[in-house]
């Protein structure tokens, strides 16, 4: 339990004080994303977002680390760190996936361990990290 009887989230329980809300990664995504989609796009961090149930699935609701909304679409980009890594967590991953999606969401995963260019700041330069960026996300097609 958390200050005050209330349960602690996933995120309060699970990540280090000072990375609990904007960590440079999720700070960089999204200001990439602002230069690359310009003002058609409105690109938020700690986003929100009420899930209906899908397939039995029953998601309380997710903060997304960057939406992206703009010309009818909702595009959620989730910066999975290191913790996302065990067993338990990637299940509740792909189940969160799966209702996001259903809910109308387009969904991309950004992975520490396949974008170092994002996560690495100090080997890795803003340019790498947009390179990263581009190379792994799309406007188009089928999600």
């Amino acid at each position: 339990m958390g200050k005050g009887g209330k349960r602690m989230s996933h995120i309060r329980r699970n990540m280090k004080e000072e990375n609990s809300e904007y960590r440079p990664e999720q700070l960089l995504c999204a200001k990439i994303f602002r230069e690359l989609l310009g003002k058609e796009y409105n690109v938020k961090t700690e986003y929100p977002v009420t899930l209906t149930p899908f397939d039995g699935l029953r998601p309380r609701g997710a903060i997304l680390d960057i939406a992206i909304l703009g010309n009818g679409m909702k595009i959620a980009v989730r910066l999975m760190g290191a913790v996302h890594d065990n067993q338990k967590k990637r299940l509740q991953d792909q189940d969160q996936r799966t209702v996001l999606q259903a809910n109308g969401w387009r969904v991309f995963d950004f992975s520490w361990f396949n974008m170092l260019e994002l996560w690495d700041q100090k080997k890795h330069s803003e340019e790498d990290a947009r390179t990263a960026i581009v190379r792994n996300f799309t406007l188009t097609g089928d999600f």
